[in-house]
Protein backbone atom coordinates (compact mmCIF):
# COMPACT_ATOMS: atom_id res chain seq x y z
CA UNK A 1 0.00 0.00 0.00
CA UNK A 2 1.33 3.42 -0.94
CA UNK A 3 2.01 5.66 2.08
CA UNK A 4 -0.38 8.50 1.26
CA UNK A 5 -3.16 6.01 0.56
CA UNK A 6 -2.51 4.39 3.94
CA UNK A 7 -2.66 7.78 5.67
CA UNK A 8 -5.92 8.66 3.92
CA UNK A 9 -7.66 5.31 4.46
CA UNK A 10 -6.56 4.12 7.92
CA UNK A 11 -9.43 4.20 10.40
CA UNK A 12 -10.10 3.39 14.04
CA UNK A 13 -11.67 -0.07 13.90
CA UNK A 14 -14.06 -1.19 16.62
CA UNK A 15 -15.66 -4.25 14.99
CA UNK A 16 -13.61 -7.40 14.55
CA UNK A 17 -14.07 -10.96 13.37
CA UNK A 18 -13.42 -13.85 15.74
CA UNK A 19 -10.24 -14.82 13.85
CA UNK A 20 -7.06 -14.80 15.95
CA UNK A 21 -4.08 -12.68 14.93
CA UNK A 22 -0.98 -14.65 14.05
CA UNK A 23 1.97 -14.11 16.41
CA UNK A 24 4.30 -13.63 13.43
CA UNK A 25 2.08 -10.83 12.15
CA UNK A 26 2.26 -9.11 15.54
CA UNK A 27 6.04 -9.44 15.53
CA UNK A 28 6.16 -7.92 12.02
CA UNK A 29 4.05 -4.98 13.16
CA UNK A 30 6.29 -4.43 16.18
CA UNK A 31 9.21 -4.49 13.73
CA UNK A 32 7.53 -1.62 11.88
CA UNK A 33 6.86 0.21 15.16
CA UNK A 34 10.52 0.23 16.18
CA UNK A 35 11.45 1.94 12.92
CA UNK A 36 9.96 5.11 14.40
CA UNK A 37 12.27 7.98 15.21
CA UNK A 38 13.23 8.56 18.83
CA UNK A 39 15.00 11.34 20.68
CA UNK A 40 18.77 10.87 20.46
CA UNK A 41 18.02 7.36 19.18
CA UNK A 42 17.19 6.09 22.68
CA UNK A 43 14.44 3.75 21.41
CA UNK A 44 12.75 3.77 24.84
CA UNK A 45 9.87 1.47 24.02
CA UNK A 46 8.87 -1.95 25.23
CA UNK A 47 5.92 -4.03 24.04
CA UNK A 48 3.43 -6.15 25.96
CA UNK A 49 1.19 -8.36 23.83
CA UNK A 50 -2.07 -9.79 25.17
CA UNK A 51 -3.60 -12.39 22.84
CA UNK A 52 -7.09 -13.84 22.76
CA UNK A 53 -10.47 -12.22 22.30
CA UNK A 54 -11.93 -14.05 25.29
CA UNK A 55 -9.12 -12.91 27.57
CA UNK A 56 -9.56 -9.34 26.33
CA UNK A 57 -13.29 -9.55 27.05
CA UNK A 58 -12.52 -10.48 30.67
CA UNK A 59 -9.96 -7.67 30.89
CA UNK A 60 -12.53 -5.25 29.43
CA UNK A 61 -14.81 -5.98 32.37
CA UNK A 62 -11.96 -5.23 34.81
CA UNK A 63 -10.99 -2.04 32.99
CA UNK A 64 -14.58 -0.82 32.84
CA UNK A 65 -15.04 -1.41 36.56
CA UNK A 66 -11.82 0.54 37.23
CA UNK A 67 -13.10 3.43 35.10
CA UNK A 68 -16.42 3.50 36.94
CA UNK A 69 -14.51 3.93 40.19
CA UNK A 70 -11.93 6.44 38.97
CA UNK A 71 -13.48 8.69 36.33
CA UNK A 72 -14.13 12.20 37.61
CA UNK A 73 -17.75 13.09 38.22
CA UNK A 74 -19.33 14.56 35.11
CA UNK A 75 -16.74 13.11 32.72
CA UNK A 76 -18.22 12.55 29.25
CA UNK A 77 -16.41 9.19 29.29
CA UNK A 78 -18.60 8.03 32.18
CA UNK A 79 -21.37 7.37 29.64
CA UNK A 80 -19.26 4.57 28.13
CA UNK A 81 -18.31 3.14 31.50
CA UNK A 82 -21.99 3.00 32.54
CA UNK A 83 -23.17 1.33 29.30
CA UNK A 84 -23.57 -2.44 29.94
CA UNK A 85 -22.89 -3.18 26.25
CA UNK A 86 -19.67 -1.16 26.08
CA UNK A 87 -16.55 -3.26 25.80
CA UNK A 88 -13.32 -1.26 26.05
CA UNK A 89 -11.35 -3.65 23.82
CA UNK A 90 -14.20 -4.05 21.29
CA UNK A 91 -13.85 -7.81 20.83
CA UNK A 92 -10.37 -7.53 19.30
CA UNK A 93 -8.10 -10.56 19.10
CA UNK A 94 -5.04 -8.79 20.51
CA UNK A 95 -3.93 -5.84 22.57
CA UNK A 96 -0.46 -4.45 22.03
CA UNK A 97 0.65 -2.06 24.76
CA UNK A 98 3.55 0.16 23.79
CA UNK A 99 5.28 1.18 26.98
CA UNK A 100 7.90 3.77 27.82
CA UNK A 101 10.71 1.91 29.57
CA UNK A 102 11.49 5.02 31.63
CA UNK A 103 9.72 8.13 32.88
CA UNK A 104 11.25 10.64 30.46
CA UNK A 105 8.57 12.78 28.81
CA UNK A 106 10.29 12.40 25.44
CA UNK A 107 10.00 8.63 25.80
CA UNK A 108 6.22 8.95 25.93
CA UNK A 109 6.25 10.91 22.69
CA UNK A 110 8.58 8.39 21.07
CA UNK A 111 6.14 5.61 21.99
CA UNK A 112 3.38 7.58 20.27
CA UNK A 113 5.46 7.70 17.10
CA UNK A 114 5.97 3.93 17.33
CA UNK A 115 2.21 3.53 17.79
CA UNK A 116 1.46 5.40 14.58
CA UNK A 117 3.93 3.19 12.69
CA UNK A 118 2.28 0.11 14.20
CA UNK A 119 -1.22 1.20 13.16
CA UNK A 120 -0.20 2.16 9.62
CA UNK A 121 1.64 -1.14 9.14
CA UNK A 122 -1.41 -3.06 10.42
CA UNK A 123 -3.65 -1.18 8.01
CA UNK A 124 -1.30 -2.00 5.13
CA UNK A 125 -1.66 -5.70 6.05
CA UNK A 126 -5.47 -5.43 6.07
CA UNK A 127 -5.76 -5.56 9.86
CA UNK A 128 -7.71 -3.16 12.03
CA UNK A 129 -6.47 -1.18 15.03
CA UNK A 130 -7.77 1.32 17.52
CA UNK A 131 -5.81 3.27 20.12
CA UNK A 132 -7.61 2.73 23.43
CA UNK A 133 -6.44 5.69 25.49
CA UNK A 134 -9.33 5.17 27.89
CA UNK A 135 -7.56 2.03 29.19
CA UNK A 136 -4.25 3.76 29.96
CA UNK A 137 -4.93 4.65 33.65
CA UNK A 138 -6.08 1.08 34.32
CA UNK A 139 -3.05 -0.39 32.53
CA UNK A 140 -0.75 1.73 34.70
CA UNK A 141 -2.29 0.49 37.95
CA UNK A 142 0.37 -1.60 39.78
CA UNK A 143 -1.95 -4.61 40.23
CA UNK A 144 -2.83 -4.65 36.52
CA UNK A 145 0.83 -4.30 35.55
CA UNK A 146 1.59 -7.36 37.69
CA UNK A 147 -1.33 -9.30 36.17
CA UNK A 148 -0.19 -8.57 32.60
CA UNK A 149 3.55 -8.85 33.22
CA UNK A 150 4.26 -5.18 32.59
CA UNK A 151 7.46 -4.25 34.45
CA UNK A 152 6.74 -1.86 37.33
CA UNK A 153 9.03 0.85 35.92
CA UNK A 154 7.39 0.78 32.48
CA UNK A 155 4.58 3.22 31.64
CA UNK A 156 1.74 2.12 29.35
CA UNK A 157 1.54 4.84 26.70
CA UNK A 158 -0.10 3.42 23.59
CA UNK A 159 -2.65 0.63 24.15
CA UNK A 160 -3.65 -0.51 20.66
CA UNK A 161 -6.18 -3.23 19.91
CA UNK A 162 -5.56 -5.34 16.83
CA UNK A 163 -7.62 -7.78 14.85
CA UNK A 164 -9.19 -8.79 11.58
CA UNK A 165 -11.66 -6.02 10.87
CA UNK A 166 -15.25 -6.77 9.89
CA UNK A 167 -15.21 -3.73 7.61
CA UNK A 168 -13.33 -0.50 7.10
CA UNK A 169 -15.26 2.38 8.65
CA UNK A 170 -16.10 5.40 6.53
CA UNK A 171 -13.79 8.38 6.78
CA UNK A 172 -14.58 11.07 9.28
CA UNK A 173 -14.49 14.64 8.03
CA UNK A 174 -11.31 16.57 8.71
CA UNK A 175 -11.23 20.22 9.60
CA UNK A 176 -9.13 22.54 7.56
CA UNK A 177 -5.59 22.70 8.99
CA UNK A 178 -4.87 25.72 11.14
CA UNK A 179 -1.61 27.09 9.79
CA UNK A 180 0.31 30.13 10.94
CA UNK A 181 3.13 31.13 8.63
CA UNK A 182 5.72 32.94 10.72
CA UNK A 183 8.21 34.80 8.57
Amino acid sequence: MELMEALRTRRAVREFTDDPVDQTAVEDLIGAAILAPSAINRQPWGFVVVLGAERLRRLSVEAKHYLQLHLPAGSPLAVHAADPAFEIFHGAAALVIICAADGESQSFEDCCLAGQNFMLAAHAKGLGTCWIGLSRPWLNDPAVKAELGIPAKWHAVAPIILGHRRSLPSPTPRQKAKIIWSR
